[in-house]
């Protein structure tokens, strides 16, 4: 690969602003052509990194990107989700050849993180988002290392399936503060499964983290979290963030207002009896009537279960984290 020209500046800004207004309108219209639900990328913003550039023959930016670092210190919330140290990339890539030149960008990415003294070592990983539609670049992502990793996949409002019932002695019923002790002990099970898939790593304060974040959701009102339960024993559950509660989300697609599923589970010895089925059903009715347009949720690439679920239940891929373990492993 190659045959773009990498630069890094290390001006405040990124230069005057119309040869950047240019690199994000071609971009913007590859995204359009691609994928509708794609929100409008953005100028490359300013930051205590420098701002990585890739040129043509004319000196016309053709990709540029956005460096960040993430450290979660242990006893954070953070260590449980992904590796402690997380090198980010942001881009945004215009002009004829992509491919070319979000090689050139990543070609520049990895110098840059061969010259930093620390946060490289091997709990470290270099990560970025990728549109799941625009196909242009992948053998770029691929030919320096990374994978595909998670997938944030959307369902617009209306589509999905049908109304599901649950098992005839199954019930379906907003949790509340009662509930704290079963809902931390089903999403202790999912952490668990979780690991496998090297994106959740269990600490020795996961469970006490879970209860703390459950309890505030259940202390509202409603806390839109559902418990399925089996002649009063809890099988499942599924948690949703509305829009008020997923302002984060908004941002990643370009309909509104967005909500986000942070977790569906179903108990290992209860899976494929229709119970999660039932459950995402009755998210989907709440969702609806509040008038969401768009429902958001992440799942690891590698599980089994969960790409081949979300998508029955409607939703398909808007987002793919690419990432490389640790992060001077990119090539």
């Amino acid at each position: 690969m190659g045959g773009y020209v990498a630069r890094v500046r290390h001006d405040e800004l990124p230069g005057s602003g119309a040869e950047f207004d240019r690199l994000v309108n071609s971009a913007a219209q590859r995204w359009r052509a691609v994928d509708p639900l794609l929100p409008a990328p953005t100028r490359p913003r300013s930051s205590t990194y420098p701002l990585l550039t890739v040129c043509d023959e004319n000196g016309e930016p053709v990709a540029a990107g956005t460096m960040r670092y993430t450290w979660h210190q242990p006893g954070e919330v953070g260590r449980t989700w992904g590796m402690p140290d997380q090198h980010w990339l942001t881009p945004v890539v215009g002009g004829p050849d992509p491919r070319r030149a979000l090689d050139s960008l990543l070609s520049s990415w990895r110098d840059q993180l061969q010259q930093l003294p620390t946060g490289t070592g091997s709990e470290s990983a270099a990560l970025l988002t990728w549109p799941a539609r625009d196909v242009s670049a992948v053998s770029a992502l691929q030919w320096h290392g990374l994978q595909p990793y998670s997938v944030l996949a959307a369902r617009e409002r209306r589509r999905g399936v049908p109304p599901s019932l649950p098992p005839r002695d199954v019930t379906i019923r907003l949790a509340d503060s009662q509930d704290l002790t079963q809902i931390v002990s089903l999403l202790m099970e999912e952490h668990r499964y979780e690991e496998h898939f090297g994106g959740v790593f269990v600490q020795p304060e996961t469970a006490e983290q879970t209860r703390g974040v459950a309890a505030r959701s259940l202390a509202r009102s409603p806390s839109w979290i559902w418990l399925a339960e089996r002649r009063g024993r809890p099988v499942g559950l599924i948690w949703v963030s509305p829009p008020d509660r997923a302002r984060w989300a908004a941002p990643l697609v370009r309909s509104a207002p967005a909500a986000h599923i942070g977790y569906g589970v179903v108990a290992e010895e209860e899976r494929g009896r229709g119970i999660g089925t039932a459950l995402v059903s009755h998210a989907h009715q709440a969702l609806d009537t509040h008038n969401v347009q768009v429902t958001l949720l992440n799942y690891a690439m590698l599980n089994p279960l969960s790409g081949p679920f979300w998508n029955r239940m409607g939703y398909r891929p808007v987002w793919t984290t690419w990432e490389v373990r640790p992060a001077l492993a990119l090539r």
